[in-house]
């Protein structure tokens, strides 16, 4: 197995972006040339796996430099090659690199999302962030989503203050949207950190 950071111009960043990234995600598209001007500004980091020359796996993330925060925005690996630990080995190569507070977002099995997903995270020793989150707008034509949970990654530095995923959330929304977080997201001063079962 291989593991490749994709440059802008990677013509495996088409491929991944319309194979399996399309696949697992077809509610939520990002479009390719967002990707690729975060690619060539330094803000996005796309990995993909490779086994020969066939993409089985690929993971996106990026640091929001005013927050500090890490942020996995994608992991999808290729049904052929599941349930061989790649999904936890391209995590935590991506959390090791981003270092301190790392998110990621899943969809909220209490609201019809599939409990597997969010389980696996919490296996591999994530924790859902105790509070009202909605994802904003990914692109043009895309809705908000409210059926997220934030998620951290171990590891987890604690305590989780709200200022720090607050400043994060705002930058969030700045970035993708232009402007301020949508009037349900409610963040504590302290946030809690739980686990979700079935």
């Amino acid at each position: 197995m291989t593991f490749v950071d994709l440059t802008a111009d990677d013509p495996r960043l088409v491929a991944f972006h319309g194979g399996i990234y399309w696949d697992a995600f077809s509610a939520q598209h990002e479009p390719l040339d967002a990707w690729r001007a975060s690619i060539a500004n330094g803000l996005l980091t796309v990995r993909i796996a490779l086994d020969g020359e066939r993409i089985v796996g690929g993971i996106c993330f990026e640091r929001y430099s005013k927050s500090g925060v890490g942020f996995v925005t994608y992991m999808v690996v290729a049904p052929e090659a599941r349930g061989r630990g790649l999904g936890e080995q391209l995590l935590r190569g991506a959390v090791e690199q981003l270092g301190g507070l790392v998110l990621g977002e899943v969809n909220d099995p209490r609201t019809g999302g599939e409990w597997k997903r969010l389980e696996r995270f919490q296996r591999w020793g994530a924790r859902v962030l105790d509070v009202r989150y909605v994802q904003p707008s990914l692109g043009p034509g895309l809705a908000r989503d409210r059926g997220l949970v934030l998620i951290a990654f171990a590891p987890i530095p604690e305590p989780v203050e709200g200022a720090h995923v607050r400043a994060f959330v705002e930058e969030l929304y700045a970035l993708t949207e232009g402007g301020a977080p949508d009037a349900e997201v409610e963040l504590p001063d302290r946030v809690e950190l739980i686990q979700l079962h079935a």
